[in-house]
């Protein structure tokens, strides 16, 4: 029955996100890690990793063959977990040191054996829709500076970069990160005991003398502090990942707070362990760390619940007003990711760029596009948009005028890198960069020149907005 939950768990997650494989990539190398330290038996393991497999292939038959889930790093690494699981002999007698260098050697085979497969996966099947991620993830290792606008793209967003330290000051202030480090450590320390005990004595092969090897610490537990702790590098490493980290930080620390376990280890240490001392300590604390958030932020919650907001953005209603008024309903319209979203869902007329980024035919197209924001001549771009069927072009103040970002973050100086043209600004540049021969295209179409007019004609105005028509007759490159 627990493996059918799963499975129907798994199975919804995996339908409605995109990014399922990352976060179950994660479920399986706490799998992993729990088998190689011989904490969980190993048929549950490789059940667990039929579910993930299983799970994927229906969901990529369902979205009609997507074969970004072929190429996942998940199923090449579950293969090569099972596969070296079953290939190689691991080491079962008293000597912890051969043991170690044993499973040191499986861990190394099973990554090596995974990136081969899925290296050849990729290749067998051209997929590339993913490469960005990896660029992405390259550039956040520091192994070297990339120009790549896709990857670029990510990591000139705030929510891409390093987690702040005042995260950690807001924690502290909500009572949060004191009992997660303390249940962590107390987990840790019993994890780590553990392990060492299994790896000291024989493993064996019957699953009820297994499972009662790992007395300090239960292998539910043991999951969870591994997922806990893969989730807090995630989230320091990348501060958008610290949703997934704080609900399982909160979790965590009220699973410890309230929890025998936790206690009863403190107090064993301590020798001060007896079932009675135990209950009083866990039901105690719990009763003082309610009653202290809710002496401290109950009024704050009142507050909050009683202001009434509304969206209010003038600009952006109108331009779709005009949209459904004054466009046919097969218009193509062209513009950033975010705007084309809301126009498709406020207006349902066509894009040329929908803003689904994991395939590589629609980020070159998008790319494309946002030459309409690059130092491009009229002629380029008209002939660029009109090669996807172009009717109307939405040109943003914000994007084109940005000071969001600092210089070499601007959406501007990343199609600049990527044409090869030096950015705007005072500043250094690569020496490879050259002057471009045409100004910015978004700026320059605004002085109504000759040579725009005649592919671009201006349609609706206003403080943030520029509308085009562009002109049918094909632009002469």
């Amino acid at each position: 029955m627990a493996f059918i939950v799963v499975f129907i768990s798994t199975f919804m997650f995996s339908l409605t996100w995109q990014f399922n494989q990352f976060v179950l990539l994660i479920q399986a190398l706490v799998l992993f890690i729990l088998d190689c330290a011989d904490l969980i038996p190993a048929t549950k393991v490789t059940r667990l990793y039929l579910i993930q497999v299983i799970c994927l292939l229906v969901v990529c038959l369902l979205q009609f063959v997507n074969t970004m889930i072929l190429g996942s790093l998940l199923l090449s690494f579950v293969l090569a977990a099972v596969l070296m699981r079953r290939l190689q002999k691991r080491y079962k007698g008293r000597n912890p040191v051969r043991r170690i260098w044993n499973l040191t050697i499986h861990v190394v085979l099973v990554l090596c054996l995974t990136v081969f497969i899925n290296k050849i996966t990729k290749n067998a099947l051209n997929l590339q829709s993913d490469e960005h991620i990896f660029k992405f993830i390259q550039a956040k290792l520091g192994f070297g500076r990339t120009r790549d606008f896709d990857a670029s793209l990510y990591l000139c967003e705030e929510a891409f970069r390093q987690l702040p330290f005042d995260t950690f000051e807001r924690f502290s202030d909500t009572l949060l990160l004191y009992p997660y480090i303390f249940v962590l450590f107390i987990l840790t320390l019993a994890a780590v005991t553990t392990i060492i005990s299994n790896l000291r004595s024989p493993e064996s092969n019957n699953t009820d003398k297994k499972e009662k090897r790992a007395s300090f610490v239960k292998s539910d537990v043991a999951y969870n502090l591994i997922h806990t702790i893969l989730f807090g590098c995630l989230a320091l490493s990348t501060m958008r990942m610290k949703y997934l980290w704080t609900s399982h930080v909160c979790v965590f620390a009220s699973f410890g707070l309230f929890s025998i376990e936790v206690w009863g280890i403190m107090l064993r240490c301590l020798r001060l362990y007896t079932p009675q001392r135990t209950s009083i300590l866990r039901y105690s604390v719990s009763i003082f760390v309610i009653i202290y958030l809710l002496l401290k932020f109950w009024p704050r919650i009142m507050e909050e619940l009683s202001e009434l907001r509304e969206f209010y953005d003038p600009d952006t209603v109108q331009l779709m007003n005009w949209i459904k008024l004054n466009t046919p309903n097969n218009a193509v319209f062209a513009g950033s990711m975010q705007l084309l979203a809301g126009v498709k869902l406020c207006t349902g007329r066509v894009l040329t760029n929908h803003p689904h980024y994991e395939d590589k035919p629609l980020r070159e197209r998008t790319k494309q596009v946002y030459q309409i924001y690059a130092k491009r001549s009229p002629e380029d771009v008209h002939h660029i948009l009109k090669s996807f069927g172009t009717d109307y072009v939405i040109l943003e103040d914000s994007i084109c005028y940005e000071r969001r970002h600092g210089r070499g973050c601007r959406l501007r100086d990343l199609l600049d890198l990527d044409n090869g043209h030096i950015m705007d600004g005072p500043g250094d540049n690569d020496p490879d960069l050259k002057p471009s021969p045409s100004p910015r295209f978004c700026d320059e179409i605004k002085r109504d020149l000759p040579s725009y007019t005649k592919h671009f004609t201006r349609v609706f105005k206003n403080k943030t907005f520029h509308v085009y028509r562009l002109s049918r007759k094909a632009a002469v490159k």
